[in-house]
């Protein structure tokens, strides 16, 4: 397997961040936004309880998913700027950052559900879907349950394989190496995330939370992942997906034209995985833009 196609693979099974058990300082990039003191939970369908903030006003209202073993702290630099035009709410999918870990069978239909119930206990009527990575995944799911509420979804370096179930032969040989090496696995991968531009301080950041994710958790999410596919459900949605994606590798265009009913691409350059940390001026701009379209 060539170093494009192990990291693709990676992307499908890995990408994301972590928060972990162990206490890592946040990256020296995002501001506190004081989401915290906004923090308000609710039960999933499951009964695991989801933390989320709701910050801001106006339509339509802006809903962030963060990617594998990530929090919503990795929206930092997103929070101020688009909360003073869109009431913004930030979600803790279950077994990550603070919502619970006490969830029994990890599934995208299980996670869908965690930004439905917080969408639905706000009574949210127009809104758009915001997804990173893995999260990319999550908000075609939740715009399947919710239907109409929802009037777009912007995958943030996601579907770079077109949204399709990982081979199960190949997610059996990555977990076979986080089994063996956890850390040292997700070392080596999240070195390969990033771009020679990108800033050292953030990669560090990064590698030192993602080892501190909870493996449990961590291996049941990239199994819910890995094995969903979100080709039908794609084609099903009514609402615009668009992408907002780095080119440090490829996407698989084709695939997304051939299934969404409304489909735009959009890239970013001189930024690896985590392009809303590295370069959030560009990408707030970006998404600013196509706010403005879908609206």
């Amino acid at each position: 397997m060539n170093k494009c196609a192990v990291l693709l693979l990676g992307l499908g099974l890995l990408a994301g961040c972590a928060p972990g058990n162990a206490p890592v300082e946040a990256p020296p990039s995002a501001a506190d936004a004081g989401a915290d003191a906004n923090a308000l939970t609710v039960l999933s369908a499951d009964g695991v309880t989801i933390h989320y903030d709701d910050l801001g006003a106006g339509e339509p209202a802006l809903v962030f998913v963060h990617g594998w073993n990530c929090d919503r702290s990795y929206w930092s630099e997103q929070l101020e700027y688009f909360a003073r035009s869109h009431r913004l709410v930030n979600v803790d999918l279950a077994g990550h950052g603070e919502s619970g870990l006490d969830r029994s069978g990890w599934t995208m239909q299980a996670f869908g559900e965690d930004v439905s119930a917080v969408v639905t206990a706000l009574d949210l009527q127009n809104v758009v879907l915001v997804g990173h990575s893995m999260g990319g995944k999550v908000i075609v799911e939740a715009a399947r349950q919710l239907g109409d509420r929802v009037v777009g979804m912007v995958g943030v370096d996601t579907f770079h394989s077109g949204g399709r179930e990982t081979p199960r032969d190949r997610q059996e040989e990555v977990f076979g190496q986080l089994a063996e090496d956890y850390a040292g696995f997700i070392a080596n991968f999240v070195d390969r995330t990033f771009v020679e531009q990108s800033d050292p301080a953030i990669r560090e950041w990064v590698k030192a939370d993602m080892a501190a994710a909870p493996y449990v958790s961590a291996v049941g999410a990239r199994r819910a992942s890995g094995s969903y596919d979100a080709t039908a459900v794609v084609a099903s949605l009514d609402a615009p997906l668009v992408l907002i994606n780095s080119d440090f590798l490829p996407t698989d265009i084709t695939q997304l034209e051939a299934n969404a009913k409304q489909f735009e691409f959009l890239e970013m350059s001189g930024v690896g995985h985590f392009l809303m940390l590295e370069d959030p001026e560009t990408f707030n701009a970006l998404l600013s833009a196509v706010l403005a379209d879908i609206t």
